[in-house]
């Protein structure tokens, strides 16, 4: 926890020692004005358990189902249920997300949890409602596989695409989407690390079986991962657009600088993936390219953590006026 915060004071400090002098009360040192930690760390606990939830499912649904003759000792190492775990966990995080804000709230205002409850609690309990359909489906992946992913599927995507039908804000439909496909695309992407190739390397299948399946593991995983990250772009750039209103806020505030901190790290997560579609993946399928791409995707991962605690600090500063 403390690592965790001092990686989001580091964030936030950047953006405000980049931006314009004499912004915060804690001065260049401290914190931009508009930020906090409580709400940046509830924000990263959302976009993980976005991570999850979605990255589960959609190993289950754009990978495990698209690999094609299967063998029994493949089915047994990418068994479903390993993956729904995981999507639990996602799960449980979205709802104390969902949970955590409003009583953080009540603790800064000094009120009651309901008192800082919203207003219209219809959103706010279909939510819940929703979280507790997805973890209900997780949990009778292991009993009725098709029935539990299905209800498990409907339960995460109402829930993180709720702005969509919810809420009056363009801008937040259109954060809806771009949370939806960055989660498919990396979290996809986590899910198939740990659960897909991670357990392949662990098997006891020749080396040769082992790196024809991570190979048909990762092309499965291909054009689910270009469909998602071309979104993701479209998405991500209206966002910024909005919010920013002028190029010149990209300099000349503490939202523009956190955003170009943001847009370091997802280069760089553009250039890993891009190398391990172009370079990496055509190589897979001999013995021990298993080993070069789980490196690669575990590179990848670790500055998509590095994207996920710019962008908690982004959404909790003031957009640009």
């Amino acid at each position: 926890m403390t690592s965790l915060a001092s990686l989001l004071q580091a964030v936030a400090q950047t953006a405000q020692q980049m931006g314009p002098p004499g912004g915060g009360p804690g001065g260049r040192g401290g914190p931009p004005p508009g930020f906090s930690y409580s709400d940046a760390l509830m924000e990263l606990i959302r976009f993980v358990g976005s991570f999850l939830a979605i990255g589960a499912i959609g190993f289950r649904f754009g990978i495990v189902r698209r690999v094609r003759g299967m063998s029994d000792e493949a089915r047994t190492l990418l068994r479903a249920d390993n993956a729904a775990l995981l999507g639990i966990l996602g799960v449980l995080l979205l709802a104390l997300n969902t949970l955590g804000a409003p009583f953080l709230t009540a603790i800064a205002d000094n009120k009651s949890f309901a008192e800082a409850l919203p207003k219209n609690l219809n959103p706010f309990e279909f939510k819940l409602a929703m979280l507790a359909l997805a973890f209900i489906g997780f949990a009778l992946v292991r009993a009725t596989p098709s029935f539990g992913w299905t209800l498990a599927a409907i339960g995460v995507l109402f829930t993180i695409l709720q702005p969509l039908y919810t809420g009056r804000n363009f801008s937040a439909k259109v954060n809806a989407v771009h949370v939806l496909a960055v989660s498919t695309w990396l979290g996809t992407l986590l899910v198939l690390a740990l659960v897909g190739i991670r357990g392949v390397i662990r098997s006891n299948s020749s080396g040769v079986q082992r790196a024809e399946l991570v190979a048909d593991l990762v092309n499965s995983f291909s054009p689910l991962a270009l469909t998602a990250s071309a979104i993701v772009a479209i998405t991500g750039a209206t966002t910024a657009w909005i919010h920013l209103k002028r190029i010149s806020a990209l300099w000349t505030t503490s939202y523009g600088i956190a955003l170009l901190v943001k847009l370091v790290f997802v280069l760089i997560v553009v250039v890993l993936g891009a190398w391990n579609w172009q370079r990496v993946r055509p190589s897979l399928g001999n013995e021990g390219t298993e080993h070069v791409i789980r490196r690669s995707a575990t590179m990848e991962l670790t500055f998509a953590a590095l994207v996920l605690i710019a962008t908690s600090v982004l959404v909790t500063l003031p957009s640009p006026r």
